[in-house]
């Protein structure tokens, strides 16, 4: 059976150097699962770590969350404050400009 998403955010993360955006990625890496598990819990269906490689020389990255609800959007903002209290130093230390979009899916169209 398929979830339907309602809202979804949708981040880019743009760094000065590859090292940080390799040490962004790797801190996702070792973490996301446990995250995505308990954001679940609250209503995300969805999240979906990116590496945009399209534009040569520039170091960047996307996340995509999709929750069920508006509801679930509001829980899953505190647990992933929570989240990043936690590995504050390593997000730091990765130094990302962060452009974050909030959305409402329209129109979703899939195979």
């Amino acid at each position: 059976m398929e979830t339907k998403a309602n809202l979804m955010t949708y981040n880019t993360f743009t760094f000065k150097t590859e090292a940080q955006m390799l040490l962004f990625i790797r801190m996702w890496e070792d973490n996301g699962t446990a995250l995505f598990d308990k954001l679940k819990k609250k209503g995300c269906t969805r999240f979906c770590l990116n590496q945009i490689w399209n534009v040569k020389g520039t170091f960047k990255t996307s996340i995509l969350f999709e929750y069920e609800s508006p509801n679930a959007f509001k829980q899953c903002q505190i647990e992933l404050e929570n989240f990043t209290k936690n590995l504050m130093k390593e997000i730091e230390a990765s130094d990302p400009v962060i452009e974050a979009s909030r959305n409402i899916v329209l129109q979703d169209l899939r195979v």
